[in-house]
């Protein structure tokens, strides 16, 4: 028997033994058979729409790169997913992983993979919180080198300070610049506090809308795949595990992929 014959006797044997059901049965038939099957020829129209806008703009597109394995093993990837969500958002990212690999075809297939399966399992929201650990990392990065450079400057005037205070009057001027120095770089080294704990709103559930047991739950998540790890254990005076979040260098490869088919 031919492949597509065991496929409409599946078929047949489904639609019978649910027809056996009783008052549901119809029904059941109608979800799996009628239902689903418009649902996903509506959720795929939809994705030809976004893939269609595309080539529009890009009407010099050469034919040949759509008939690459490494495309079409994609593309096919994309469309069983496509045709598992609703979602538009979902779409656009798909479409967009796809375009990407259309114009710039030496990408690796691998990576695209990977996102795609992080695509169809994380809704917008993660991504959002992802993305939001993503511009606190870039900005921590930005002030904390500066910020270390003034507590060293701090030490080691302090150290000097306390050696020249042993003899205080013969260093009193001396003592008194150093004095001035150091509260001059206090002060600095506080302002780059202050914006880095402004720069932490985002660790606090009702930054996102959510409950802290909805926020815990996609810390969690997203801790599970690697994207983010937990780095206030033992490091912030007895801080509760999954706050002090950072990104990894996967969750940033990932955002990176993202952003760049956008």
């Amino acid at each position: 028997m031919k492949k597509d014959q065991v496929t409409e006797a599946a078929i047949s044997m489904a639609k019978s033994a649910f027809s056996a059901i009783p008052f549901a049965g119809g029904a059941l038939n109608e979800i799996v058979f009628d239902y689903r099957s418009r649902l996903k020829h509506n959720r795929l129209n939809s994705f030809v729409e976004l893939l269609s806008a595309f080539f529009t703009g890009h009407p010099d597109i050469d034919p040949e790169r759509l008939k690459t394995e490494e495309f079409s093993d994609l593309f096919e990837s994309v469309i069983r997913r496509v045709l598992q969500t609703k979602s538009k958002e979902k779409h656009l990212r798909y479409r967009d992983i796809l375009t990407r690999q259309i114009l710039y075809p030496a990408s690796e297939i691998e990576s695209a993979e990977i996102c795609l399966e992080l695509i169809s399992t994380l809704d917008e929201m993660a991504i959002k919180i992802l993305q939001e650990h993503h511009v606190y990392g870039s900005h921590y990065a930005a002030i904390n080198p500066k910020r270390q450079v003034l507590l060293d400057k701090i030490k080691i005037d302090g150290e000097q300070f306390n050696d020249l205070k042993r003899d205080f009057n013969t260093h009193q001027v001396q003592i008194g610049k150093l004095d001035t120095r150091i509260k001059k770089n206090q002060a600095k080294v506080e302002v780059y506090n202050t914006t880095v704990l402004n720069l932490q709103k985002f660790r606090e559930a009702e930054f996102f809308g959510l409950t802290d047991a909805e926020y815990l739950y996609y810390k969690q998540t997203l801790y599970a795949k690697g994207l983010l790890i937990d780095k206030g254990i033992g490091t912030h005076g007895g801080s509760k595990t999954f706050h002090y979040m950072w990104l990894t260098e996967f969750g940033e490869r990932f955002l990176d992929f993202i952003r760049l088919t956008s």
